[in-house]
């Protein structure tokens, strides 16, 4: 390892700087502003390494120790830090591995084609998507939730709203104090980041409060040709500012309604929600559930941003539950990879079970997602995706992925939201090169939403 000194509780701001002066590669030490030092070797590759104590620049002559465990019980523990390229800039994109059955396909888009030969794990994003017959769904709409305090059930009201969503509604949510947007107008199938957003502003909300003027900036953001649709939910009476701008809405077409975030009648009031915000389209599969299995094994889903993780002796399964037609879901997972030899190969094995209520049986499917182990730091790092890793660690900034990027250690050097903006920048810069207008699109999205939860 070339950093002879890493001091702990340095910012990681100021470290990601550290990184970038580092990769000038001259072959004279260089003395951060932090007062790191850091020897350069001359023609040697490295790669940038987030560990509990910032980032580390990591040559590929350092070969990480395998952990090895003997036991399944034993927790999990990665051999070696978040590999990112040592510039911080990506420049490779996932590229699609379907398993689909008739009405019904699951996207997986691993963060990693080369797997470290010391063992490690990869990032695979998931997108559930179920397109709806005729008939069995509605059109899209603009939906729009007000947070008027913080009600006891104020995040189960909003999973509830989200569950009668699909992949071509899109939403926002504003906060009456301030007021201020806590998510940007997105489609509802990135319904882990919203709620994720939306958990991490509650127990921190500032500013005055102002329903009149969160209900006009809601609608704002919501006017369109779709239908728009507008809830308040609040734990004390509108004001008058409030019901008066509820109902000019309501005149110029806004779909508005308002439900409270506590109370004894909890479920009349999920019920309530459900009948302001209709269904999308029918539920047309039930019990969703993918198994990872790694060859070779095991590898377990250590982590994921939604849905219920299960852990068998040498794969791992993620419970995703109902899906409607029309729906389009997206969740990140973590998976292990054991070690094994640089140059050979491994791949998941995904099968995907189901019950059919349109058939009116169970269906099982699966594909495979092939990768290679690889002892290269640096050809590991370059050939990372970054549109996985940058939706992954916008989900690690608003804590629905706790431990992807090293965990709690990066909230004691410094805090995450600085990398997740640089990895969005980076997504635009990749964009730019590539011409690629959804991923530039993903990247806006992303930024925007980090910039309104700073």
């Amino acid at each position: 390892m070339r950093i002879l000194e890493c001091m702990r509780g340095i910012a990681l701001g100021v470290l990601v700087t550290m990184a970038a002066v580092t990769a000038s590669a001259c072959a004279r030490p260089v003395v951060a502003r932090d007062g790191t030092v850091v020897f350069q070797e001359e023609g040697a590759g490295s790669a940038s390494v987030l560990t509990a104590n910032g980032l580390e620049v990591r040559d590929t002559r350092d070969r990480p120790t395998p952990v090895i465990r003997r036991d399944a019980n034993e927790p999990w523990r990665a051999p070696l830090g978040f590999i990112l390229p040592r510039d911080g800039r990506f420049t490779q994109t996932s590229k699609p591995h379907v398993l689909a059955t008739t009405g019904l396909a699951v996207v997986l888009r691993p963060s990693d084609t080369r797997v470290p030969s010391w063992g490690g794990e990869v990032l695979v994003r998931v997108d559930v998507i179920a397109p709806a017959a005729e008939g069995t769904a509605r059109w899209g709409e603009n939906v729009a939730l007000v947070i008027d305090g913080r009600g006891p059930d104020t995040v189960s009201l909003v999973e509830a709203a989200f569950a009668q969503l699909a992949g071509r509604d899109r939403v926002t949510i504003l906060d009456a104090r301030g007021p201020s947007v806590v998510v940007p107008l997105m489609p509802a199938s990135n319904r882990s980041l919203a709620m994720a957003a939306l958990e991490k502003r509650l127990p921190v909300r500032t500013g005055r409060r102002a329903v009149g003027q969160a209900l006009e900036l809601a609608a704002k953001g919501i006017a369109s040709e779709a239908t728009q649709r507008l809830l308040v939910l609040g734990d004390a009476p509108l004001p008058p500012d409030g019901a008066v701008t509820m109902a000019r809405l309501a005149e110029r077409g806004v779909q508005t309604g308002a439900v409270a975030t506590t109370g004894a009648d909890r479920d009349e009031r999920i019920e309530k929600i459900r009948e302001l915000v209709p269904s999308a389209g029918d539920t047309t599969f039930r019990n969703v559930r993918l198994t990872f299995a790694g060859t070779p094994a095991p590898s377990h889903v250590l982590e994921a941003s939604g849905g219920h993780v299960l852990w068998r002796l040498d794969a791992g399964d993620i419970v995703l539950g109902d899906v409607r037609a029309g729906e389009s879901r997206t969740e990140v997972l973590r998976v292990s990879v054991p070690p094994w030899t640089a140059g050979e190969s491994f791949r998941f094995t995904v099968t995907a079970e189901v019950d059919d209520l349109g058939w009116g049986g169970p269906r099982k499917f699966a594909a495979e997602v092939p990768c290679t182990y690889d002892d290269d730091i640096e050809r590991i790092a370059k050939s990372r995706h970054g549109d996985v890793i940058t939706y992954a660690s916008a989900l690690a900034t608003l804590k629905r992925l706790d431990q992807a990027f090293v965990g709690e250690g990066v909230a004691r050097s410094g805090s995450l939201q600085r990398l997740a903006l640089v990895h969005a920048k980076s997504m635009r810069l990749l964009a730019d090169d590539t011409k690629d207008h959804a991923v530039r699109e993903q990247a806006d999205m992303l930024a925007a939403l980090l910039s309104a939860t700073r």
